[in-house]
């Protein structure tokens, strides 16, 4: 990971700065926005209050409703997986956890085989122009010999290079059969605003220009390079990430894009592993995208990761995502200004630590990212 506009020194005085004291006193906060952590910061609320005193009441909603939230001055803070283009003076971006968005896929328990597609692919099938799953394209991805890449772990712990990118060791060849059903897609896709769907387009855009050719938006419809009102039948629309798991669980031979934990929260839904630019079988989970955010930029003014959806590495995962938490420079009021501080620096260092199940990758104060979030949220007044 690259951090633009950034100072060396000012990231090694920042990085003396860690501690995260508890409140004398119990503040509780309020947020909306992001559904792709409600079930990350619900999980993690008990240590967040016995460590820092505080609590926090999400009222999810999806990252358009974050925003609105936050740019109106309706919570003390908000939750986002895009960038707030509208926030008034004062309210910034923090990136608090990065996941990798997952490609579930209900195939009738059909088979217990993970399936395996190409970003190609994958592009056809949400746009609308593959429309069953025995296409010829879905086929020959999921017949294809699987290179997977091993990682080298000392430890117990997965090496990083000096990016902060998972070190490869050697490759895994695997074959695996797979035969189609000769059924229709439905895709399940994220209705209204949503931050998961803003940064799933983007992915798309980015590695299959020739099939998204509209701008990328919070909204995967106006998005959709097909005008998919026209085909009721092939996509169906849910709120909410849960909703969205909900809906393609209970929808037989149905594909969607949703966080991780929400495929693994449903038994009839599988997560698929893709073919990334590097032609590698890579899955969708931390060590994926910790490479992906290695190989992206974050900029430490706006807070904002700039993904790069042309690389090579051969451990990326390319749908990777940030949530960002949305802040203010300015909240008229120290203590309610420290304990926004205190829930930024415990979700990011230490729910992804102590919540495993949700895909958000694990964050190290030391790290680049760390230093750089420890650099915004001394921002926070």
């Amino acid at each position: 990971m690259r951090i633009s506009k950034i100072s060396k020194v000012a990231i090694l005085a920042t990085a003396a700065v860690v501690a995260i004291a508890p409140s004398a006193v119990a503040y509780d906060l309020t947020s909306a926005g992001a559904t792709s952590v409600s079930s990350f910061l619900e999980k993690c609320k008990t240590n967040y209050q016995a460590d820092t005193k505080d609590t926090l009441s999400h009222a999810g909603g999806g990252s358009s409703a974050g925003k609105t939230a936050i740019n109106s001055g309706t919570k003390d803070m908000a939750f986002s997986d895009s960038a707030n283009t509208a926030a008034p003076a004062g309210v910034f971006h923090i990136p608090a956890a990065v996941w990798p968005i997952g490609i579930a896929y209900n195939l009738n328990n059909s088979s217990n085989k993970q399936l395996q597609l190409s970003v190609g692919t994958l592009a056809k099938i949400f746009s609308g122009d593959i429309t069953m799953w025995n296409d010829p394209a879905i086929v020959a991805d999921a017949q294809r010999v699987r290179s997977i890449p091993i990682y080298d772990v000392k430890n117990g712990k997965t090496v990083l290079d000096a990016n902060g990118s998972p070190v490869v060791k050697s490759y895994r060849t695997l074959t695996v059969p797979f035969t189609m059903p000769a059924k229709p897609i439905t895709v399940i896709y994220r209705a209204g605003g949503s931050g998961t769907s803003n940064n799933f387009v983007a992915a798309l855009t980015g590695l299959a220009p020739s099939v998204w050719t509209k701008p990328v938006s919070d909204n995967f419809a106006t998005s959709n390079p097909t005008d998919i009102s026209k085909k009721a039948g092939s996509f169906q629309a849910a709120t909410g990430s849960d909703g969205v798991a909900a809906l393609a669980a209970r929808t037989k031979y149905s594909i969607t894009y949703v966080e991780t934990g929400f495929i693994s929260a449903n038994p009839a839904l599988k997560a698929a592993v893709v073919i990334n630019n590097a032609g590698k079988t890579v899955s969708p989970d931390v060590t994926g995208a910790q490479a992906q955010f290695a190989a992206s930029d974050l900029n430490e003014a706006t807070g904002l990761v700039a993904w790069n959806y042309k690389t090579t590495s051969p451990a990326a995962y390319p749908f990777t995502a940030a949530t960002y938490a949305m802040v203010k420079s300015n909240y008229g009021k120290a203590d309610q200004a420290a304990a926004v501080k205190r829930q930024v620096e415990y979700m990011a260092f230490d729910c992804s630590t102590k919540v495993t199940t949700e895909g958000m990758i694990p964050i190290a104060k030391t790290s680049d990212l760390g230093k750089a979030i420890l650099k915004l949220t001394a921002k926070i007044g």
